[in-house]
């Protein structure tokens, strides 16, 4: 058996399904820069649109070889442009955006148009809007751009709706995943909490330890000092006037305040992030 037949049988059923899950990305992007505004900038990275539009072209160039297949007509020819069109502007605007300073996640899928409408809640939370409205609404669109216009376009505007449903799908579990992760971890930090709280303090059967038991090797306060330090800390807690505020010393605060204001300069942006860098001062 060839090697690399074997390593495709050695593949799991999670293994090809999160190739699936990688693939969908590259037919959803096509519909996703018209449908959504504000896409990230490395959503938009120039190999997925050119890779995209070379694939269509290639899919058209096929079917028109074909004897008993018609042409896929003007519009499916000129979709490929408009693809790289549209997709580059939106890349450049973003660029110009993080030039500009604003925050934006340069991995976002974007904000859906129907976010416009007036949805009711349950359709607005959870991402249902992305997860099924999205889909749905480009595949109920394919279906009517099939009978007036572009059969084949049509047919390809339903398979990308079908990825971006599997794209977004993706997208939501691992943001769950990543939530209940955080929720696991809070309640794991709280019962070592109780573990350490129950287990801390001195043993019942320790000892103090000796210079004779240590080799001569002092390892920290002697016991004799460890008491009396002790005792003069339930005096000082025992005082009335304990709770009163130690008053601070005015001149470290002087001192530290003056460091603190010689040392808070302005971050400086990156330079690949400005407009108009100039020259850096010597």
């Amino acid at each position: 058996m060839p090697a690399q037949a074997q390593r495709s049988d050695d593949l799991t059923l999670s293994d090809k399904m999160k190739i699936v899950q990688y693939l969908a990305i590259f037919p959803a992007i096509t519909i996703m820069v018209f449908m959504r505004r504000k896409v990230g900038f490395r959503m938009l990275k120039p190999s997925r649109l050119i890779g995209m539009a070379f694939f269509l072209w290639f899919i058209g160039g096929l079917f028109s070889m074909l004897p008993f297949t018609k042409p896929p007509g003007v519009i499916y020819d000129k979709f490929p442009l408009l693809l790289l069109a549209v997709g580059f502007l939106e890349r450049y605007r973003r660029w110009r955006e993080l030039c500009n300073g604003e925050r934006w996640h340069t991995l976002s899928p974007g904000i859906s148009y129907l976010e416009l409408l007036p949805l009711p809640a349950i359709l607005r939370s959870h991402r249902r809007i992305y997860r099924f409205l999205d889909p749905l609404g480009c595949f109920i669109f394919s279906m009517f751009f099939g009978v007036f216009f572009s059969q084949p376009l049509a047919r390809w505007f339903a398979f990308s709706s079908f990825a971006l449903f599997i794209f977004e799908q993706t997208l939501f579990e691992k943001q769950l995943d990543r939530d209940l992760d955080i929720l696991d971890g809070l309640v794991a930090a709280e019962v070592q909490t109780e573990t350490v709280k129950h287990f801390e303090g001195p043993q019942p059967d320790q000892a103090q330890r000796t210079l004779q038991d240590t080799a001569g090797i002092p390892t920290g306060v002697a016991f004799d000092i460890h008491r009396q330090i002790e005792r003069r800390r339930a005096k000082q807690a025992a005082r009335p006037d304990n709770l009163a505020p130690e008053k601070p010393n005015v001149s470290q605060f002087v001192q530290v305040n003056v460091v603190a204001v010689r040392d808070n300069l302005p971050p400086m942006p990156p330079d690949n992030f400005l407009k108009d860098a100039p020259d850096n001062p010597v």
